[in-house]
């Protein structure tokens, strides 16, 4: 697989010394620091809400960028033969920039005002993007593009190039890749940066982000891994049409002023499964207060997606203030990587795709396929969940990414589908601290 690493003379080194195979780019400290923050495939394709596939660029550093001369190019997964589409203007510091590309026959939504237009049908599942600071199509034949004039790349799904050692998430009609940290996040390895999203084109006319930490941490918790900066609430959630069983904790977030601070931070349920990398399933909490939280005689308990009958996990033990707590469940027959020391452990075999998963106050099972009941703390439905926080569950993970909490596990408005994006799994136990002293 091709690399493209970030400093061109560094990696040099560090391939000879590891005998890594990869591509060597354009020495990235040298050109604007803007990047590829979206790419969405699916547009008027069945099931999506968009009309059209769009690009996404966002300008991570503190001067205005000019885009003249510029492109963005993109060929199939596997593909040597590239299309283009001609940007002009700029973008400001924290600015973001709207390519829309091919209408598709579906859709009911028009994207925001584009800031340039092209005409590219892009693949909703795999393929590669490139932006180049050059006008002439990539020569055909190429099929990992390097150079001087190579700025970013995201190869994502089943693609033969991309930055780093994995490419980005497998994407269908109705989801986009989405650079982590509303486009701040910039490892160098698609894989770590981008995450299966709801699409959310943004243009010029969005609002600016600032890519410094303390300009976007919307409480006291510290970042500990790339993979999970705070994203925080900037990414609106889709409208819906209707709303299927729900059910609404009533407690105030993000202040948990007065409520119990725990929430379910990360959910995965493709443990062993086939292209898995961890061979058990699992679910992590997060304590966003100030102060230690005994959770003895608590448990977390799963539910199939329109199922009423709840299996049971005890906890015991405390959560640290700003402290992960981390519940090995059922182990699969593949996989390579055990999960970090767990906390407490379950043998609950967890879908990888749907299912509904309670933190609750007490070691009774629960008993109706959406129960209400003062005694659970925090609540996820997911996939095809029929019971859920707010407006909608959250997305549909798989075998290959688990759900993960915005806001390093702090966002909770109350609704499922809008608080939680899927992502590679990152399991953390409690011997990890969030929190900022």
């Amino acid at each position: 697989m091709r690399q493209i690493p970030p400093i061109a003379a560094f990696v040099l080194c560090v391939i000879c010394l590891f005998g890594l195979t990869g591509l060597l780019a354009h020495a990235q400290s040298a050109q604007p620091d803007v990047v590829i923050s979206q790419v969405y495939g699916g547009g008027g394709n069945s099931g999506a809400e968009y009309t059209h596939d769009f690009i996404e660029l966002f300008n991570r550093s503190s001067q205005t960028v000019t885009l003249a001369g510029w492109t963005v190019q993109y060929a199939s997964a596997s593909g040597a033969n590239w299309q283009k589409s001609e940007l002009t203007g700029t973008i400001p510091p924290g600015g973001y920039y709207l390519i829309q590309q091919a209408q598709g026959n579906g859709g009911s939504r028009p994207l925001p005002t584009p800031d340039a237009i092209g005409a590219i049908p892009m693949s909703a599942s795999s393929g590669k993007v490139v932006l180049l600071s050059q006008e002439e199509l990539l020569a055909r034949g190429t099929s990992c593009p390097e150079g001087a004039t190579v700025v970013d790349l995201i190869g994502f799904g089943g693609a033969d190039c991309f930055a780093g050692t994995s490419p980005g998430p497998e994407l269908d009609n109705r989801h986009a890749a989405l650079r982590l940290g509303d486009g701040c996040e910039k490892s160098g390895d698609n894989g770590r940066d981008f995450a299966v999203t709801d699409p959310s084109p943004r243009n010029s006319s969005s609002n600016p982000h600032n890519c410094s930490p303390a300009a976007n941490d919307p409480l006291p918790v510290t970042a500990t891994l790339s993979l999970r900066q705070a994203i925080t609430d900037r990414i609106s959630p889709p409208s819906t049409s209707a709303m299927r069983a729900t059910r609404v904790i009533s407690e105030a977030s993000p202040v948990l002023t007065g409520t119990i601070p725990l929430r379910i931070s990360q959910i995965y349920g493709g443990g062993g499964n086939a292209g898995a990398t961890f061979t058990h399933d699992f679910i992590e909490l997060v304590n966003l207060g100030s102060a230690a939280v005994d959770v003895d005689g608590w448990s977390v308990q799963y539910a199939s997606a329109t199922g009423k009958t709840w299996l049971v996990t005890p906890l015991n033990g405390t959560i640290g203030a700003g402290g992960s707590y981390l519940i090995q469940q059922a182990q699969g027959a593949g996989g390579t990587l055990p999960l970090p020391g767990p906390d407490a452990v379950g043998e609950t075999a967890m879908s990888a795709s749907s299912g509904k998963v309670a933190l609750v106050r007490g070691i009774e099972p629960l008993t109706a396929s959406c129960p209400d009941t003062e005694a659970i703390i925090d609540f996820v439905g997911y996939g095809n969940a029929t019971c859920y926080e707010g407006s909608g569950p959250a997305s549909r993970p798989s075998n290959t990414l688990g759900l993960l909490r915005l806001g390093e596990g702090s966002q909770d408005t109350d609704d499922n589908r809008a608080d939680f994006l899927t992502a590679p799994p990152l399991p953390i136990d409690k011997r990890i601290n969030r929190r900022s002293d």
